[in-house]
Parts: structure tokens; sequence; C-alpha cells
């Protein structure tokens, strides 16, 4: 455990040191990986869809908000359905104007979940998301998780379209608006799954302010229970076809990434907890104090050999002096 410190505090000093350097690289990262899964998953535009663009955004994106990140990815989307198909593309142009009109009114700071959820979505790990958004985010991130789920299915559903039949079969197809407005929202997993994760996420929120010893862990158990349960009740209510295996899995690694956030985020000794009462003129107050988990360095003793040196040689100077 001493270990774990070690590294936790080496990491968050190391972080504090050079944040202005590794804030612009997560960025980068994390932008050039969005643009290059949009490329796989999609990549109807082949001029486009080229590693050299995607390395340039990627680059702008580093030194700009996170919020362009978000404009950015959901502007090369569209470009990609444009070229399959424009009745396609004024779909899902609208859905996403829905949901960027929700994201900036309710939670315009959470743009790394809107971006992070696909990606753990294509990852097979999606669970990862509403635990860790639950711990270190508000009410109001509820909103986020929901446009990333919502935009994962919408990419997910026209790219399952391109690939269920022929190039003929695909033209006739996007010409019929009011059949891809019906695969998009009548779509039976999608609303499932965003019951689950947004319900998942605010379940976490709920349960880790209340005023109970571990609300932190206790709170990603009850969000991961939760967010299985809807899953699996949705999948035998409206047939989901939601993969049991992968689902339970997903949920457990899921849950290390949240309970690592956690280690880093939220690390507290609830053995040497305390309990203060005092008062004022109005109130009398009752505090629990938990303290943080943390290294104890000991402290250094410096010995000043010169100084010690130069006081010999001052006494061996006097009694030469003086004939001793």
């Amino acid at each position: 455990m001493t270990k774990l410190l070690e590294i936790r505090e080496f990491v968050k000093n190391f972080y504090a040191k050079y944040e202005n350097f590794i804030v612009p690289v997560l960025k980068f990262l994390l932008a050039f990986i969005t643009f290059l899964m949009i490329n796989a998953k999609l990549g109807f535009m082949e001029k486009f869809a080229k590693f050299p663009i995607a390395l340039i955004l990627a680059l702008l994106c580093s030194f700009l908000p996170l919020n362009f990140l978000v404009l950015a990815a959901s502007a090369m989307s569209l470009l990609h359905i444009y070229a399959l198909s424009k009745e396609a593309a004024l779909v899902v142009g609208i859905v996403f104007i829905i949901l960027f009109l929700l994201y900036f009114r309710f939670s315009p700071k959470d743009s790394v979940v809107a971006v992070v959820l696909p990606i753990c979505f294509a990852l097979k790990i999606p669970c990862a998301v509403p635990l860790t958004a639950g711990l270190l985010g508000s009410p109001g991130t509820c909103v986020s998780v929901g446009c990333g789920v919502i935009a994962y299915y919408c990419l997910h559903f026209i790219a399952g379209i391109s690939k269920s039949g022929s190039e003929a079969k695909m033209t006739e197809m996007a010409t019929k608006l009011k059949s891809i407005i019906e695969g998009i929202v009548t779509n039976k997993g999608m609303m499932v799954a965003v019951v689950a994760f947004v319900a998942a996420t605010l379940a976490v929120y709920l349960v880790r302010r209340m005023n109970i010893d571990h609300a932190w862990t206790i709170a990603m158990i009850v969000g991961a229970l939760l967010n299985v349960l809807i899953l699996f009740v949705g999948d035998l209510a409206l047939n989901t076809q939601v993969p049991v295996l992968g689902t339970i899995i997903g949920t457990i690694i899921g849950f290390a990434v949240a309970y690592v956030v956690k280690f880093f985020a939220f690390n507290l000794d609830y053995a040497r907890t305390e309990k203060v009462q005092f008062e004022d003129d109005d109130y009398y107050y009752f505090v629990k104090a938990v303290p943080k988990v943390t290294l104890s360095t000991s402290e250094r003793k410096v010995k000043k050999v010169k100084a010690v040196n130069d006081n010999t040689e001052r006494e061996d100077g006097k009694n030469r002096k003086s004939g001793k």
C-alpha cells in the first residue's frame, strides 16, 4: 500500500509541476484517437479520412478548449455521413443540434464525458464513464452522458446501414427520411442505454455525497449494479440483444477504471475518523472529520561538518599559541 501511495504522490506532483505541458498532450491524444475512430467507423469521404488530416486536427484541438473537439468531431462525422447520403446527414445533423442545445445549456464543462463515452463504447467498457462521471461530476453531467450515448448510437446506426446491403439499396433507403428517423429515434437499445447510464451516473453522485464510510466505493458498486440491472431488464422487456457476458466483463473493467480514479481523487483513512462538537451563539455543530491518506515524510538531520572542523582548527590554533 505504501508503494501505491508513493506512486500516487509522484503522479500528482509530476502533473502539478508539468501541467502546462501534460494537458495539451492529453488533449491531443484524446482528439487524435477520436478522429481515427470516426474515420475507421464511418470513413465514407475517402479524401477526408486520411491520417495527416486527423493529425492536423488533433494538433489544433490540443491548443483549443475541449468544446472545440466536440464540434470538430461532430463536423467530421457529418461530412462522412454526407458523402454517404444527404438525407442521413440532414437527420443526424438535426439530432446533433438538439444534443448541442441540451449540452451547452446544462453541462458545457463536461465535454470530456461526451467525447470519451463513444470511445469507451468502441472499447467495450462504456460503464467506466457513468461511474467516473458520477464520482467527479454534478447532476448536470447526466446530460453529457445521455448526449454521448445518443451520439454513439446514431453513428453506429449509420455505419450499420452502410454494411447491411448494396449501394443501390442504401441510396433507396437514404431517400426515405421517415425510415432513417425511425431507425434513430425508435432505437430500443439506445433508449435503454440512455436510461441505464443516466441512472447510474445520478445514483453514483447521490450515494457518494452521503455521510457514510466508504461512500465513494459504495456509490460505484450501486452504480455498476444499477447499470447492469437496467440493461438486462430492458433486454428482457424490449429484446435489445444485450450481450450478457460482454456486459458483465465490461462492467467489471469499468469498475476497476473508476476505482483507479477514486484512488487518485478521493482516498481517505476511515480508521482515523474523528467526531468533533463545538458551538457558537446560534448553533451547535457536530463535525465528522476523515483524514486523507498521506505519506509521512521523515525529518532529515543535516550535520554541519565544516563548522565542526572550523571549531577544531581554532582550538588547535589557540593551544599552539599558548604552548600546550
